[in-house]
């Protein structure tokens, strides 16, 4: 008797909750801002290239996204917080997946803090990835002077032994 192929089903996808998997979890955010490497702001047609790293102690769910931007150093109240003219493109280079076919509005792909974009699927980032995060200001005449982006999700901490 010969014996039968077998086809691999496909990886469990993890969850944060998986008690098999995760001794805990915590709610956490990886925030980056282009302030800091950007002092004069992200002026017309200019390009901000940011990264952050996961940490070494965790996986990363990102469930959440929320973008604010402040034009000109200017402060803004609820009713005038502008709609940033930028747009995004999000790249793990860890593992080189591209997270959108080409950049994207900012504003199509995050909300604001009152109510931020929830992403579709809970997107796992492992320890010790570096996502990279490109910035284009696709307007003619403003500039922002600070663009925040908050990747809201769950810090999931593995069973030792299981990662």
């Amino acid at each position: 008797m010969t014996p039968q192929p077998t086809m691999a089903g496909p990886a469990r996808p993890r969850s944060p909750n998986d008690p098999n998997f995760y001794v805990a979890s915590v709610s956490y955010v990886y925030e980056v801002d282009t302030l800091p490497n950007y002092p004069a702001g992200l002026g017309p047609a200019a390009q901000a290239l940011l990264s952050f790293n996961i940490a070494n102690d965790s996986d990363f769910f990102w469930t959440l996204f929320g973008a604010y931007a402040a034009v000109d150093g200017a402060g803004v109240q609820v009713s005038t917080q502008p709609v940033p003219g930028v747009n995004i493109l999000l790249v793990n280079s860890t593992t080189g997946r591209q997270y959108m076919s080409a950049p994207v509005p900012l504003a199509n792909l995050s909300g604001d803090g009152r109510l931020p974009f929830v992403v579709p699927v809970a997107t796992l980032w492992e320890r010790q990835t570096t996502i990279q995060v490109t910035l284009t200001n696709v307007t003619a005449d403003t500039t922002y002077s600070n663009i925040q982006l908050s990747f809201v999700g769950i810090k999931a901490f593995a069973r030792p032994g299981t990662n």
